[in-house]
């Protein structure tokens, strides 16, 4: 039994890693494309275009994790049935829920690998990508640093330490020349919003330098005159759903104690929790859906039918996720319930086939 779970396994491995590899070259095809559109604005160029690619393919390898898994499930077993060696399996005494248990272990590891891709990897090169990309697009941004980004703002030069989502900044410093090119103002700023078209600073601390005398003063807030465009900054924004789990986890602390909603935030958290058992739950479904008998189906129509049901199943959990903002439903039930009726299907598919 564990050889055929250790064959089982590898063969899902194998299958759905080959599947990956392929669906990888076309989504960084197509992504290219896209960004050669961009290829003399500011100083993006086709070197940029490549990097951008190349830095945002982990995501999109996570993000295309669960339909590979389902289409590598259904050739794994429709190979099987082919050369008749679900038939032979079956024979031998393997029941069905077997044949699951052998896939599941490969499906365990494939659902970690995924994991260790969406949570390690995939969140400092999305941050990267959109960074890289934002410098070189925008003549706002003039550089980015390990103390966060550079912008000039007609005599003002203004360092951004955090960009957070939802036009917001963390930890902010603002220096402000005169015509003479004498620095006048210091100032740092714990936070800043954009709200109804203006941004507004809070908790600040400025040094006023005059010719005579350094003035240090405290202010809880203050509007903030600036040609800063927010649209400049969310591009350079990693979207919610990109974070990584714990990154994501503080930053719902943070809207929680400044009384900020945090259901969208949620709503990713759980997306995320729930990410690897629908991994799972799309390999479990291609077991009852093959017949150990259907030597003569043919291979591409098994890639067919799980390329569909993967693309159906990103669809249906998209739109949960989007529902449940918009009707603010519980987080859990919309991340989870797209998983959940997979599963009681496969379930009662497989009580069905017995």
């Amino acid at each position: 039994m564990v050889i055929i779970d250790r064959y089982l396994g590898t063969m899902l491995i194998r299958t759905t890693a080959l599947v990956l590899f392929v669906l990888m070259l076309l989504f960084a095809f197509f992504s290219l494309i896209d960004q050669l559109e961009d290829t003399g604005r500011g100083a993006f160029g086709v070197y940029n275009a490549f990097e951008y690619v190349a830095l945002t393919m982990p995501r999109t390898v996570a993000e295309l994790f669960p339909i590979a898994a389902v289409i590598g499930a259904m050739t794994t077993l429709g190979l099987f049935a082919r050369n008749s060696e679900l038939t032979v399996i079956r024979a031998a005494g393997v029941s069905r829920n077997r044949v699951l248990y052998g896939l599941l272990k490969g499906g365990l590891v494939l659902a970690v690998v995924a994991v260790m891709l969406a949570e390690i990897v995939a969140p400092p090169a999305e941050q990267a990508a959109q960074k890289r990309r934002s410098v070189a697009l925008s003549e706002q941004i003039s550089t980015e640093s390990r103390y966060g980004f550079w912008v000039r703002d007609g005599n003002s030069y203004i360092n951004i330490r955090t960009l957070l989502p939802d036009d917001e900044f963390r930890d902010i410093y603002i220096y402000e020349f005169d015509g003479s090119n004498r620095l006048r103002f210091s100032t740092h700023a714990e936070r800043a919003h954009y709200r109804d078209g203006e941004w507004r600073l809070f908790d600040l601390q400025q040094t006023v330098i005059d010719r005579e005398k350094v003035r240090q003063k405290a202010i809880e807030s203050a509007d903030w005159d600036t040609q800063l465009n927010p649209d400049v900054i969310n591009l350079v924004v990693v979207k919610p759903e990109h974070l990584g789990l714990f990154d994501l986890r503080e930053y719902i602390d943070y809207l929680a104690a400044n009384n900020q909603n945090t259901l969208r935030y949620r709503q990713a958290l759980w997306s995320k929790i729930v990410y690897p058992f629908s991994i799972l739950v799309l390999i479990a479904l291609a077991v009852p859906l093959v017949k150990a008998e259907a030597r003569s189906g043919a291979i591409g129509q098994r890639i067919f039918i799980g390329t569909l049901i993967g693309i159906l199943f990103h669809i249906v959990n998209q739109a949960m996720s989007h529902l449940g903002v918009v009707f603010k439903l519980s987080p859990v039930f919309s991340a989870a319930l797209p998983s959940v009726v997979i599963f009681v299907v496969t379930l009662w598919l497989i009580r069905r086939s017995h």
